[in-house]
């Protein structure tokens, strides 16, 4: 390999960030994870989850007897999915990784990505190919779900938000943000500071971006990888259409 390419990193999602989506989420939401487990329900494994973060739905999947396969491009987010699976006597089957670059030998019946995480991959390049290698990874008849936000989940510009994260050792996260909208890219400027006996004794800068799609302009980009079947529908219900008040919308895409 040329010694002169740079190597892939990721920029968000450090060690402060891992920490705060752990505090604020230290379980996934009980309708989006009824709705995810009931696909895998009916998936006869096995399960894939991209960009599975800290576990948040894996590990409950996991132990309740899934087969549930799942990798993340964040050390931070897998050292911290590693240590709630030894707390819990779990041995996921989980690797780091960047969904575009996705090439494993095992076929999935289900693969899923929650949260909007999808949209976080913004270099429309980059996404045909992790739609690509999605479609390629599934059986014939397998499913790829996932939610996409909607301009409704935008912050509104130009105000700084705050929140306060107590830990159980006493220090406390600070975290502030501030949302622009550039043509179809909500940045969020994030700043962690780790406060301890009244002092920040650490700070973490984030850029995070989602892109914000139009309906259409996403289904044209998943039957341009293959898939035939979609239905869009309301998060977490799949008997209803999605409204125009809805923050985020799920794509379900069958092989």
């Amino acid at each position: 390999m040329d010694k002169h390419i740079k190597k892939k990193t990721l920029e968000t999602y450090l060690s402060l960030c891992t920490e705060v989506y752990d505090l604020s989420k230290p379980n996934p939401p009980e309708d989006a994870y009824a709705f995810y487990r009931d696909y895998a329900m009916n998936s006869n494994a096995p399960i894939l989850e991209p960009m599975c973060g800290t576990g948040r739905f894996l590990l409950p999947l996991l132990e309740e007897g899934f087969d549930v396969h799942g990798f993340d491009a964040s050390d931070n987010m897998l050292k911290a999915l590693h240590v709630k699976a030894e707390a819990k006597n779990l041995k996921p089957l989980v690797w780091k990784g960047f969904v575009e670059d996705l090439k494993r030998p095992e076929k999935y019946n289900l693969i899923f990505i929650p949260s909007g995480s999808l949209c976080l991959i913004i270099d429309l390049v980059q996404v045909e190919k992790s739609l690509k290698v999605i479609y390629d990874h599934l059986n014939d008849g397998g499913i790829f779900l996932f939610e996409a936000e909607t301009m409704q989940a935008v912050p509104q510009e130009g105000i700084w938000r705050g929140s306060l994260w107590p830990k159980t050792n006493g220090q406390k996260i600070i975290l502030s943000q501030l949302a622009t909208m550039q043509n179809d890219i909500c940045t969020s400027l994030c700043k962690y500071e780790l406060m301890e006996a009244g002092n920040i004794i650490h700070t973490e800068i984030e850029e995070l971006r989602v892109k914000i799609y139009e309906q259409d302009q996403l289904m044209e980009m998943l039957k341009a990888v293959g898939f035939k079947h979609i239905r869009i529908l309301k998060a977490f219900d799949k008997s209803s259409a999605p409204t125009e008040q809805d923050e985020s919308i799920v794509y379900e895409c069958r092989k």
